[in-house]
């Protein structure tokens, strides 16, 4: 006879499964990130967005504006630059999309998704590396994005013109980069899990975020007029959404549908 003892499960116990699951979920992220990083074609259209869009959005686009300015329009202008701040720092996450298609319907199509499948690991925790595996890289190339047009902004204007940048705002606006970055992946993930081949994971990504991000794009230009109180509900729902999209998608997947080869 089994003793009882050995069906209650402690919060000792809980505890142990919870961190094994979270380094699962790590192991897949960091294997999957790194290999992402090895295209060379890769790296170089994400160089192109996160140092010479910077660039030349500051030399030109900015200049003028800067030159064209009156002296009291210093506020409207450091509203223009916290925008420009956040699509800049959006740019180089438009990776995220095609390392998170590859994630699932590539890895598919190379007979390489189904020893992952085999394991251990949960839907939630195989779900969660292969996004994040697709946020890191784009978050590193972001950050290069902002640094390079600071950067830039700087050389061109001093450190008064950089002061006028609005904190609230360009603190709000900096935090919106991780959560599109996981919403975009997000999306990815979920329609690259549901289809056979990395190219429809593409074609049908494209087709869903190109709405959201044309959206995205003019929420951007209303967000200096909503208040912090605003910024901060505008953040936390876009998280909240990220969230709630990772939480179904890991539970309304079928994985032994893909291990069966359906």
């Amino acid at each position: 006879m089994v003793p009882e003892r050995q069906y209650d499960i402690s919060p000792r116990v809980q505890g142990i499964h919870r961190a094994g699951e979270l380094r699962t979920l790590w192991l897949i992220a960091r294997r999957a990130a790194v290999e992402s990083l090895r295209d060379r074609m890769t790296i170089a259209i994400n160089l192109l967005f996160s140092i010479g869009l910077p660039i030349l959005i500051v030399q030109t686009v900015v200049r003028f504006q800067v030159a064209a300015s009156a002296p009291g329009e210093g506020r409207a202008l450091g509203q223009a630059l916290a925008i420009y701040f956040l699509l800049l720092g959006l740019a180089p996450t438009s990776g995220a999309v095609g390392i998170a298609c590859g994630q699932f319907a590539g890895e598919k199509e190379m007979g390489s998704l189904a020893p992952l499948l085999a394991s251990p690991a949960s839907n939630g925790a195989i779900f969660g590396g292969k996004i994040l595996a697709a946020v890191l890289p784009a978050l590193l190339f972001s950050i290069v994005a902002e640094v390079t047009f600071l950067i830039n902004l700087l050389a061109l204007i001093g450190v008064a013109g950089v002061r006028l940048l609005p904190v609230d705002l360009s603190l709000a606006l900096l935090a919106l980069v991780p959560g599109v970055a996981i919403f975009t992946a997000t999306i990815g993930s979920l329609v690259s899990s549901r289809v056979r081949t990395f190219n429809t994971a593409q074609q049908i990504s494209g087709l869903v975020l190109a709405p959201l991000t044309g959206s995205l794009a003019i929420l951007a230009f209303r967000l200096p007029h909503v208040g912090t109180a605003g910024l901060v509900a505008v953040v936390a729902g876009v998280f909240a959404l990220d969230a709630l999209l990772i939480v179904v998608a890991a539970r309304t997947w079928r994985r032994e549908e893909v291990l069966a080869g359906r």
